[in-house]
């Protein structure tokens, strides 16, 4: 199940305990913990014991278990490598228990899959927040739970095997509506869903689908098939691994600092873009961008000062590029775009419009807690190139918009030139 969306990172610091958080985190943990407080007690008061149940719990536990050891690596190593929450895949198992077994039985099973993940991953939470993940799950399956008890007995006029199944897919949509809302509900109390994009990414999405409907089949395996569950597995480690190998892509190609695309990455999809242009006899244009006096802002803010204005740098650019262009960070204060389709006026334009965007950032508002004696603002001088003008190739873009930021430096700084064979 998810136990958060998976978004960009946030600026806004997560409390270290719920006795420092803020009153509105407070209030919804409370009730959140509440609530879960009094489905336990309903569970306990209609416990009964059912061998046949037992029996399906342990065949649940044992297969969690042999899931999580022989995925360990790869679960442990996707959470390093995770900008933020990332989905988990305990929900085969916690579904599963939710749709077939008795509340208690499966109030049970959902806490111990919660104990063994805080004992292997001891260290990836706080305590506070673990413990809220834990009653988010247990309402989440008792949420699923009630839907199949609701729907129990009737086929609405459908054949039952096609009636079990409709009920089965409504117990999944409740039970990640569950999850998502408490959640979300506790990111937002606290600031942390600023800027971000609530729903997920469609990866995400499809993944956290992918891992209800795999719990979805378990629970009609463990029913009437108990000796196929142990299928499931294959598909689950296959699944974690597929996660794992998005996540390194991700790594691999993203600047760490500013969200952006790596040198690396960017040359290859650079390229890729020219091979088109080519091909289609489109314009393009290659925009240098360096912060002037960076240095300066290190020297007097400090380092991790100069890592916020570099991915403030990063946001400008996405908010003022396209969403088709090429963007990415070369290193030190400087960042390079590829405009396709782009002549020498609509690359002025932009250029232009990203200039403007960051002559508007004041160090005040990047730095509120340092005290300096006079703000200053930022500002970055642009270097264009256009091809076919300047060059086919991309190395011969990149030096004559190189020497066109050399121009722009030397002029005073703060201004957009082109090279010369496009000005």
């Amino acid at each position: 199940m998810p136990e958060a969306p998976k978004t960009e990172p946030t600026e806004v610091p997560r409390p270290r305990s719920l006795w420092v958080a803020p009153r509105a985190t407070k209030v919804v943990h409370t009730a959140v913990h509440l609530a879960c407080l009094i489905v336990v007690v309903i569970a306990i008061v209609s416990a009964h014991f059912e061998l046949s149940s037992l029996v399906q719990a342990f065949l649940l536990l044992g297969l969690y278990v042999a899931f999580e050891e022989a995925s360990m690596r790869e679960s442990a190593l996707r959470l390093r490598l995770s900008n933020g929450p990332a989905a988990d895949m305990t929900s085969v198992w916690t579904l599963a228990a939710a749709v077939i077994l008795p509340l208690g039985y499966a109030l049970l099973l959902i806490a111990l899959v919660w104990g063994h993940q805080r004992l292997r991953h001891q260290h990836a939470k706080l305590f506070f927040l673990a413990t809220f993940a834990l009653s988010t799950w247990l309402l989440s399956g008792a949420a699923a739970h009630l839907v199949m008890m609701t729907t129990a007995g009737h086929t609405w006029g459908l054949p039952p095997a096609l009636a079990r199944a409709l009920a089965i897919v409504v117990a999944i949509l409740v039970y990640t509506s569950v999850n998502r809302a408490t959640v979300y509900s506790s990111y937002a109390s606290w600031g942390g869903l600023n800027g971000q994009t609530i729903v997920g990414g469609w990866d995400d999405n499809l993944l956290e689908m992918s891992t209800l409907c795999l719990g979805g089949l378990a629970s009609v395996a463990v029913v009437y098939e108990p000796w196929l569950t142990p299928l499931v597995l294959l598909p689950m480690i296959l699944l974690q691994r597929g996660a794992l190998i998005r996540e390194l892509e991700t790594v691999a190609s993203t600047d760490s600092k500013t969200g952006l695309l790596n040198a690396i990455a960017w040359e290859q999809l650079a390229l890729r873009e020219l091979s088109r242009s080519a091909r289609d006899s489109l314009n393009v244009a290659i925009l240098i961008i360096d912060l002037d006096r960076f240095k300066a802002v290190n020297d007097i803010y400090g380092h991790l000062v100069g890592d916020v204005v570099l991915r403030e740098i990063g946001r400008c650019l996405v908010a003022e590029l396209r969403d088709y262009d090429v963007v990415g960070r070369f290193g030190g204060e400087e960042f390079v775009a590829l405009l396709p389709d782009a002549g020498a006026a609509e690359a002025a334009v932009i250029a232009e419009r990203v200039r403007a965007r960051i002559n508007t950032l004041q160090m005040s508002a990047l730095s509120p807690s340092t005290i300096v004696s006079q703000d200053s603002t930022l500002s970055a001088s642009i270097g264009v190139a256009c091809c076919p003008s300047d060059g086919t190739e991309l190395q011969e873009l990149l030096h004559a918009a190189d020497a066109a930021l050399y121009v722009a430096k030397n002029a005073g700084r703060n201004r957009v030139e082109f090279a010369k064979s496009s000005s």
